[in-house]
Order: C-alpha cells, then sequence, then structure tokens
C-alpha cells in the first residue's frame, strides 16, 4: 500500500517479473513488465519516493523512482556466484535490511545494503542462537525504529527472531518459533509492542509480544491463517486460506469476536472454483481492505479484491 500516492502495488513471485500498480479503487495506473525476475517482497523507501521489489530469480534489487517511473538496480547476491534467492526488504535504523534464500536449499540468511556505496553484505546478522535455513519475512515499526521481526517461511515450525537493528547488523533479542507451519504475513501494531503472526496452524491469529515473543493474545478464525494487516488504528485484518469457509475477519484490537467477515467466491458471471485468499494476500488502508485471491482451476491467475468496512 502506498497511502500518500493513493497506489497499490503488485506483484507475482517466483516465475514472474512483472509490476502491476492500481489505484485504491483497484482501478490499473501502469503495468511494468520484465523490470525484476522472480518479483516478491517489497519496500517503500523511507521518505517513500523509491520502490524496492526482490528480483529473486536473478539475485539483485529492482528500484522504482515513484515520481519519473525510471528503473535502477542493486546487487544482493554473493561473490561466488551462487544464488541468494533475494525474498524480503525492510528498513530499520537507517539501513536495509534483505531476507535471502533459495527454495530447497540449506543455506540462508539476512543481508544489509549499504546505500552510501551499494556495498551488499550477505551476512549481515552479529549474533544469531539458531541457524536460518529458509527465507524470511521482514516486519518493522514506526515506532520502534530499530525493531525488525524476522519469520521463516520454509520450515515447520518456523523460526521467529526479534532483532535490534544496528548500523552495522542485527542482534537477535528474542527468539521463538511457530506452533505449527511456515510464516505466511507478519504485521506490527501501530505501537510496534506486538506482532501477528499467521503460519498456517494453529487455526487462529496468534498475536505476540514483540519483547520476548511470548503468545499473550488470539484472533480466532479458522483453518489456514496466511495474511494479516493492521490498520493505524489497531484494527485487525484476517486471513484464511479457507475453501469452505469465511476467507476474511475483522476485529477491533484486543478482541475476540469479529465485527465483520467476508468470503470471496466466484466473480461476477463466472462459473469457476470458489477463490481462495493467497499467502500474504491482504492489505488495508481506511475504510478499504484488499485481498489477493486465486482459484484451484487458474492458480497463476490472481485477482485484487476490494471490500468497504462497515
Amino acid at each position: 500500500m502506498d497511502e500518500a500516492r493513493g497506489r497499490v502495488y503488485l506483484t507475482g513471485g517466483k516465475g514472474t517479473d512483472g509490476l502491476i500498480v492500481t489505484d485504491l479503487a483497484g482501478n490499473v495506473l501502469r503495468t511494468l513488465p520484465g523490470i525484476a525476475p522472480g518479483a516478491a517482497g517489497m519496500t517503500l523507501s523511507p521518505d517513500g519516493r523509491k520502490l524496492y521489489i526482490a528480483a529473486g530469480d536473478q539475485d539483485w534489487l529492482r528500484i522504482v523512482d515513484l515520481d519519473t517511473w525510471e528503473l535502477d538496480g542493486q546487487f544482493a547476491g554473493k561473490t561466488d556466484g551462487t544464488m541468494t534467492c533475494p525474498k524480503d526488504m525492510a528498513f530499520a535504523a537507517g539501513q536495509l535490511w534483505v531476507s535471502w534464500g533459495c527454495e530447497n536449499e540449506p543455506t540462508a540468511g539476512i543481508g544489509r545494503v549499504d546505500l552510501a556505496t551499494g556495498k551488499f553484505d550477505v551476512y549481515a546478522v552479529d549474533a544469531i542462537d539458531e541457524r536460518i535455513t529458509s527465507a524470511m519475512l521482514l516486519a518493522t515499526s514506526p515506532a520502534q525504529p530499530d525493531m525488525l521481526i524476522a519469520g521463516a517461511t520454509g520450515t515447520s515450525p518456523a523460526l521467529l527472531v526479534r532483532f535490534e537493528a544496528t548500523a552495522t547488523g542485527l542482534i537477535q533479542r528474542a527468539i521463538s518459533r511457530t506452533d505449527g507451519g511456515s510464516v505466511a504475513q507478519l504485521a506490527v501494531t501501530p505501537d510496534g509492542t506486538e506482532v501477528i503472526v499467521p503460519s498456517g496452524a494453529p487455526y487462529y491469529h496468534p498475536v505476540l509480544r514483540t519483547s520476548d515473543l511470548v503468545e499473550v493474545h488470539r484472533y480466532p478464525t479458522v483453518p489456514y491463517p496466511n495474511a494479516v494487516a493492521v490498520r493505524p488504528d489497531g484494527l485487525v485484518v484476517a486471513g484464511t486460506d479457507s475453501s469452505y469457509d469465511k476467507d476474511v475477519w475483522i476485529f477491533e484490537p484486543g478482541g475476540t469476536t469479529p465485527t465483520a467477515t467476508y468470503e470471496f467466491g466466484h466473480l461476477p458471471n463466472q462459473e469457476t472454483w470458489a477463490h481462495n485468499l493467497v499467502n500474504g494476500g491482504l492489505a488495508v488502508s481506511g475504510d478499504k481492505i484488499y485481498a489477493v485471491t486465486d482459484q484451484l482451476a487458474e492458480p497463476e491467475m490472481v485477482t485484487l479484491r476490494i471490500r468497504t468496512l462497515p
């Protein structure tokens, strides 16, 4: 979400290479094909003028100037030529952190981009109790600018780490694991004190305290939790990959009863399988929720669904 410009940015992940830009009503404003092979995680620069896209199939980052649409790039690989497959990015402590890890490979990590020189430090974790073995999703909070939350995407149960970001590296401050599957999305509460971690199982959205990654609350949903977003006022939008149940639940902060639910069935005038929410496919802006869905018969064809909150 780019609320300052009223835009939504969409990438397709492994095997895709483009960026789609819509307005907040879902109208396509621009398509940029072929700009980032393996286009995966994205992040906005702190000033909101640039969009960074992980080009996971070619070990670099695509940088899009959001005022001019000019393109630049940043190396995010190893010097020995082996693949890193960058997955996700986040800014913390004035640094750009890049998680990486190729599928079916035992080595993964988090690197750091020196924005002044362009140098990429592939191993930027200074200390950690457990080895990172799969690419991680990253989450930060303006309320705690030196905090970086990381959750593994390719292990079950999945590694969760709270890092303190410094000018040169990441230091572990808390470590834990999910109670079930791999991390599908991370959402930090506006005050930075809690993080919601859907991971397929258990069949609810657990809320962990960021200081020690201990569970402090649960938002009850159904199988299989795979997405979450939090509005600046704390409203929680929780999503699941559910073929025979609701897809999205809305909760007041700390609540246990949803104030609204949403089901994404057939598209208008189409007789297809019902649509399911894709992993990490939720965002929220104002009174609108944005959900990316697909359906069994055409898993490579995704749809942006927009709903108005009550």
